[in-house]
């Protein structure tokens, strides 16, 4: 018996070579198909469709357009054509961030609905409901957490740049605790003297070119007291 031809690696190649540039749109499509379903999400919860139709039981159902296969799947599934089929895709780091964004969305209303509608089956009395809707949600959002934190860890791994902190002692950088003094003044009592030894301009001089002494200088002569003039 002969074994069943297996394709030839050319025809591998040339496949991959015709799908390859197709993974940027296929990335983008997703991210923007599972934007628009939570979009529809968040109006069915808001808008009522019948007479019949309360708050909670709209937030019992609307859970799954938040944390369901599709909120899931889609984004995880764009960030992994866009980072881990070589080559990475020149948008990556964009794709991954609105994937983070719209998992961050879906949890934050998916919770919302996940107590509100808890609240209402518990003031129903509705106990088995409740306790059973509980095992499915919770079961949902593992799957949903997992999803999210591999999208979280390729961010924060590939495209999260830290802020440096400024580090003490640097030249430039005042020392903590330490006020900042500033520095001597050329010319001034205490500093360094003007450059080249001459005096500065607008300060008062003597006749003949000479500074007059300031306020800390040797006291000048006075005339004698009381001096009578010769006869």
């Amino acid at each position: 018996m002969t074994s069943p031809a297996e394709p030839a690696s050319g025809d591998t190649t040339q496949a991959s070579q015709l799908t390859k540039p197709l993974r940027e749109l296929a990335a983008l499509v997703l991210l923007g198909a599972n934007a628009v379903l939570l979009f529809v999400g968040l109006l069915r919860l808001l808008v009522p469709v019948d007479d019949y139709s309360t708050f909670s039981g709209r937030a019992g159902s609307t859970f799954f357009a938040f944390v369901g296969l599709e909120s899931t799947v889609l984004p995880v599934l764009a960030v992994l054509l866009a980072t881990h089929v070589r080559p990475v895709l020149p948008k990556a780091k964009l794709i991954t961030q609105v994937a983070l964004v719209e998992y961050a969305v879906s949890a934050a209303f998916g919770a919302l609905t996940f107590l509100i509608w808890m609240v209402g089956r518990l003031a129903d009395g509705e106990v088995l409901d409740a306790f059973l809707g509980l095992l499915t949600r919770v079961a949902w959002l593992a799957v949903f957490a997992i999803a999210a934190f591999v999208v979280f860890k390729i961010w924060r791994t590939l495209y999260y740049v830290p802020k440096p902190k400024p580090q003490p002692g640097v030249y430039g950088q005042a020392q903590p605790g330490w006020p900042q003094q500033p520095g001597p003044v050329p010319g001034q009592p205490g500093g360094y003297p003007a450059p080249g030894g001459y005096p500065q301009a607008g300060a008062p001089q003597q006749p003949g070119g000479y500074p007059q002494p300031g306020p800390y200088g040797p006291p000048q002569s006075a005339p004698p007291f009381n001096t009578a003039p010769p006869h």
